[in-house]
């Protein structure tokens, strides 16, 4: 399931985008800002304040990956990055936070399995502890405990999200009631059609599903973001 959502991460994404055009999110202009309120971060949720120093590894990240697959990373496609990377952060921290309310914990059996399976970390197919330190410093940039952290705290997420679509499973009744309103009242194909209909019918009420939770967390909480004041230099 977590794979699922994953492989579906940017259309998840692109649905949140509306919350922050929209203007729910505080800090998005016309907010001015001492330094002692900005020293070393680029963006805060609620209580929680995101590090600068952890935004521009994220965004090195991006851009390293794009290169690397021959893309010229021009100064427009930059600036796009690091937008999105900025509401990746804020929305993962706002998902981070509801899964701690609602008490979701990652087990440290489950995070080893996760590190054990990605094949970045992986020769011929077995993990490898030394390739595993190497590329956490090469590729993340990180040390494996900051990396190891910052995983256990985006499993959490993903838990939320695994819940999430769960609840947006529909019942043989209403599968069949959408399937009859997107074929103009026919469902004579509705057998042939209804493990990849349902998919999708799944995939669309729980991206719904996140955008709700997301609207009700920003309301419950102030995020502000210094992203403009701090590579501008105010």
């Amino acid at each position: 399931m977590i794979s699922l959502l994953r492989r579906y991460r940017k259309s998840l994404f692109i649905g949140v985008i509306a919350i922050f055009l929209i203007g729910t999110f505080v800090g998005l202009g016309g907010y001015l800002f001492t330094s002692r309120d900005m020293a070393g971060i680029v963006a805060s949720v609620g209580r929680t304040k995101i590090p600068y120093q952890d935004y521009v590894q994220r965004v090195n990240q991006y851009s390293d990956i794009m290169r690397s697959r021959g893309t010229d990373v021009t100064d427009a496609m930059l600036k796009e990055v690091k937008q999105g990377v900025l509401r990746e952060m804020i929305v993962d921290e706002l998902l981070q936070q509801k899964a701690d309310e609602m008490g979701i914990l990652v087990a440290d059996e489950e995070l080893a399995r996760d590190i054990h399976n990605t094949p970045a970390f992986q020769r011929d197919g077995q993990f490898e502890q030394q390739l595993y330190f190497s590329r956490v410093r090469q590729i993340y940039r990180d040390t494996p405990e900051v990396y190891e952290r910052e995983r256990r705290k985006t499993l959490k997420a993903m838990k939320l999200k695994q819940l999430i679509f769960h609840a947006a499973k529909f019942t043989p009744a209403e599968i069949q009631e959408a399937y009859r309103t997107a074929h103009k009242g026919s469902v004579k194909d509705l057998e042939k059609d209804k493990a990849a209909f349902e998919n999708k019918a799944q995939q669309s009420r729980a991206l719904d599903l996140i955008n709700f939770y997301l609207r009700q967390l920003a309301q419950q909480v102030e995020i502000r973001t210094y992203l403009d004041q701090r590579e501008s230099g105010v």
